[in-house]
């Protein structure tokens, strides 16, 4: 843990207003912001997304923690987003149905753009993460994209039990 160089904290809220004002304002938050600052070289990088589809937490079963989650950013060429969106939405179908490493796979779009999109995902092992980095649906669905994807970034993180730390 002492040599990662990013963490990840993945937040659910009902409105956005809820992060504003009432989780910046508990006390836990409060301890956080005292202790963590100093130590970053940005400021908080908070983006806001609207779940699309495959926004299952949890399959039924096992619920230890993860053993990886993977975060996807890709940027969308203009006007192409919904188009984007369609193609994982029918994946996040098909990865639920046939991945059972995956535990989690949601869609989500920038509440703060229109060209953004997210997938976050967590899973039972790093196999689970290679099964669905291979998974012919998901290769045909961002070969199909690559006219409507401007770019597209990933990243791995393994939990801490406080956070999700990269390295």
């Amino acid at each position: 843990m002492s040599a990662s160089n990013q963490m990840l904290a993945f937040e659910i809220y009902g409105k956005r207003e809820h992060l504003y004002e009432i989780h910046f304002h508990s006390s836990v938050m409060g301890e956080f912001l005292n202790k963590i600052p100093g130590t970053m070289t940005t400021g908080l990088d908070l983006t806001h997304y609207e779940d699309v589809t495959g926004s299952f937490l949890d399959k039924p079963g096992d619920r230890r923690e993860c053993a990886v989650m993977y975060d996807s950013r890709i940027k969308c060429n203009a006007g192409k987003r919904d188009a984007v969106l369609k193609k994982l939405s029918a994946l996040a179908v098909k990865i639920d149905a046939d991945l059972n490493d995956c535990w989690t796979f949601m869609v989500l779009k920038s509440l703060d753009n229109d060209h953004e999109v997210r997938i976050f995902q967590r899973y039972g092992s790093w196999k689970g993460l290679d099964a669905q980095e291979n998974f012919e649906p998901r290769l045909n669905a961002l070969f199909e994209s690559k006219n409507e994807i401007a770019s597209m970034e990933g990243r791995a993180f393994v939990p801490n039990r406080k956070g999700w730390l990269h390295r």
